[in-house]
């Protein structure tokens, strides 16, 4: 689960983008709950990562808090978006 290890430390709009320029994946971290399109990336999955969105439920724990977003991800969804953004 490398995405919430790197993800975890930084409070913020967290994504999962495909570069179109690399044909890679990559990590955007955007402020103010900004869309990934500001960074150039296909949105792939996004997680809010603000403290508001997990603090009561989760004791401000964020690595749990993100360990069950993990699990109710559509990856279905997810890998779908990824092979539209791959053929474009």
């Amino acid at each position: 689960m490398w995405f919430i290890k790197v993800i975890a430390v930084k409070p913020r709009s967290q994504w999962l983008g495909y570069n179109k320029a690399t044909g890679k994946l990559a990590l955007a971290t955007t402020a103010n709950q900004d869309p990934c399109s500001t960074t150039g990336l296909v949105p792939l999955l996004g997680v809010d990562v603000w403290e508001h969105a997990y603090y009561l439920q989760y004791k401000n724990v964020r690595p749990d808090y993100l360990t069950a977003v993990w699990n109710v991800v559509n990856w279905k969804d997810v890998a779908s978006r990824y092979a539209a953004a791959n053929k474009a």
